[in-house]
């Protein structure tokens, strides 16, 4: 099997656990008091975990939940460059709360670059799939990034920590950006942000404190739809935990953005 049909069986047998146990879920596991796992996001990610090492035993996994079952969270292969990277289920407060705004991602990435990523919502069906050099692609069909190029004519998009306090420069920079782009929304998702930016219904997304699950199959996809994705300082991108991210439609809508953000 290829890395992306691994990637599409994996999401979509996660998404299918997902979809069964959407409108279940009763009780709410806590990391703190807002960031939640339900069981939904543990099954999720044993499916995708089971998929995965069946067919590429020797590689690494990084996952954001951690568990206890048949395979460790992290294969510690020397042999292997390959990291799979996966976020079970990003939206889990939309999801607890019924909100059908969530997906799976999962990427794969050779010497932590990034070849292959795929982004998925079971409710929508909306399956967003990209492999470096071939382009990305919602149910099949290529997209592209938004041709916008000023911030007062853009719809773009933040993520929140968990956390924050009213100091925060998230907030603070939201509270700026607000009066500068036509528009703000707030998906509760990272990864469906970047795959909205890659299909050109959002023109720009940031987030200082994110993972590297949440970022990874979000940023090819980007790349590949003709986007940029550096940090909100215009530095490249690292896989660091937490890991600012900023995407952007096109060069010169990411000059303003990063003026913008460092003011």
């Amino acid at each position: 099997m290829s890395y992306l049909s691994v990637c599409e069986l994996a999401a979509r047998s996660a998404g299918e656990v997902l979809r069964k146990m959407f409108g279940t879920i009763h009780v709410r596991h806590k990391k703190n008091l807002f960031d939640l796992v339900t069981e939904a996001d543990v099954a999720a990610q044993k499916v995708i975990e089971q998929i995965i090492f069946e067919t590429f035993p020797e590689h690494r996994f990084l996952g954001e939940e951690t568990t206890a079952g048949l395979f460790p969270v992290v294969n510690q292969s020397d042999a292997s460059k390959y990291c799979w990277i996966v976020d079970p289920l990003d939206g889990t407060t939309n999801y607890v709360h019924g909100l059908p705004l969530f997906c799976t991602s999962i990427a794969l990435t050779f010497d932590n670059t990034v070849i292959c990523g795929v982004v998925y919502n079971p409710v929508t069906e909306e399956f967003f799939s990209a492999e470096k050099g071939k382009g990305s692609f919602l149910n099949g069909k290529p997209i592209r990034v938004s041709s916008w190029q000023t911030l007062g004519e853009s719809l773009v998009s933040v993520s929140f920590p968990t956390i924050m306090k009213e100091d925060d420069l998230d907030l603070l920079t939201f509270l700026k950006s607000v009066t500068v782009c036509q528009a703000i929304r707030r998906t509760g998702s990272t990864a469906l942000n970047l795959a909205f930016v890659a299909a050109g219904r959002l023109d720009a997304s940031w987030s200082f404190q994110c993972h590297p699950w949440d970022i990874a199959a979000g940023t090819l996809l980007v790349q590949e739809a003709g986007g940029i994705v550096t940090q909100p300082n215009g530095q490249p991108l690292k896989f660091d935990d937490p890991s600012p991210v900023c995407a952007v439609s096109n060069k010169t809508l990411h000059a303003e953005l990063m003026k913008l953000l460092n003011e």
